[in-house]
């Protein structure tokens, strides 16, 4: 991911973050903490010893280490989320029996027979290319899938004229029941 792509995600992963916090909590523990403090701390004030200050001190920055290493977990996710799986290759391939292979990067976990949905997109409309089946995972972490059924020979020709790209693909991981039996009816 680049830089320009990260600035432009942060803002608005901070704000996906924090903004129940500050819409409903803030508030009431603001006020609740500025009402108490006035009853409870004694008038002379309070006096910490030496072990008190420094189990304080563990305390507080125990919860700013557990707080940034939940964010930084929470941003790896955040991505992962927005990323899921991608096409990086759509080829021929005369090994593969159905003449065809996709090859999907991403942090998503998928079982060697998963079956999931590609589309293309054109213009604002996606429409159906292929349903595919995870055959393997290759050396470099990638899977690669195959085509369940035969791929629509306008698509094969768009693809040979260079005019399909794999950013042009989108990736589903569920399957719609109507798209099984359109496949289904393919095979059969």
């Amino acid at each position: 991911m680049s830089y320009s792509q990260t600035a432009k995600t942060l803002p608005s992963f901070l704000r996906f973050l924090f903004s129940p916090f500050f819409r409903n909590w803030w508030a009431v523990l603001t006020g609740c903490a500025s009402i108490l403090a006035m009853y409870i701390t004694p008038s002379q004030g309070i006096k910490l010893s030496g072990a008190a200050m420094m189990t304080a001190t563990f305390v507080a920055l125990s919860l700013i280490f557990v707080t940034l290493s939940v964010l930084g977990q929470g941003w790896q996710l955040y991505l992962g989320r927005l990323g899921g799986l991608q096409v990086s290759s759509f080829e021929r391939n005369r090994d593969m029996p159905e003449g065809w292979l996709f090859v999907l990067v991403g942090d998503v976990d998928l079982a060697v027979g998963t079956v999931i949905d590609i589309h293309k997109k054109t213009g604002a409309a996606e429409v159906p290319l292929s349903l595919v089946r995870i055959a393997s995972r290759n050396s470099c972490g990638a899977y690669q899938a195959a085509p369940i059924g035969k791929i629509n020979p306008t698509h094969i020709k768009e693809h040979s004229a260079g005019g399909l790209r794999p950013a042009d693909l989108i990736v589903r991981t569920s399957v719609d029941l109507q798209r099984i039996k359109e496949a289904a009816n393919d095979l059969g």
